[in-house]
């Protein structure tokens, strides 16, 4: 179960943007995906478990705050996701959530709660780089694009959504 906000505002710290740049951001998720054995089509659930923390659907979310994550120590947390979202959504979304728990909670260092109705416009985009990095790596990406893969291929072999794909070539040119 999701804290109240009255445990909230005594348990938790408010999450802070790192203020890395994109790049750096993308040099975080390669040691990351290196460090565990994460190869791109990899469900980002291994992730999950292997730092210790828990996947959750919350019936009462409604899709609007899926992606919930909330952070009580190291090796101690907990993704809520919305129970009508589509998987590969929601592969975006815990690899999203992975992005706060590394970048924000210093993996669990801080004790912080992050929802789209708490998130700054720098935290949010931090948490995306990372995701786009850690499910869809620049260099193997860019390399897959001047080979000529479509979009549907590129989202095949990446297990993600033609959306992702999408944001993810037009970020990187």
């Amino acid at each position: 179960m999701i804290p109240s906000t009255t445990d909230i505002d005594i348990i938790f710290e408010q999450p802070v943007p790192m203020g890395i740049s994109k790049s750096d951001t993308e040099k975080v998720a390669d040691l990351v995906r290196s460090k565990l054995g994460f190869e791109p089509g990899d469900d980002p659930k291994k992730i999950v478990e292997r730092l210790g923390g828990k996947i959750e659907i919350q019936s009462d979310l409604h899709g609007k705050e899926s992606g919930t994550l909330v952070v009580s120590g190291n090796q101690d947390f907990v993704i809520y996701l919305a129970p009508f979202t589509s998987q590969m959504h929601d592969k975006f979304t815990i690899a999203h959530e992975l992005g706060h728990y590394i970048l924000h909670s210093n993996f669990g260092d801080k004790k912080i709660v992050v929802n789209r109705s708490s998130a700054s416009g720098r935290l949010e985009w931090e948490a995306n780089w990372f995701a786009a990095a850690l499910l869809m790596p620049k260099k193997q990406f860019l390399e897959d694009c001047k080979a000529g893969m479509s979009e549907i291929e590129l989202a095949d072999k990446y297990r993600v959504s033609l959306q992702a794909i999408q944001v993810r070539r037009k970020s990187l040119g």
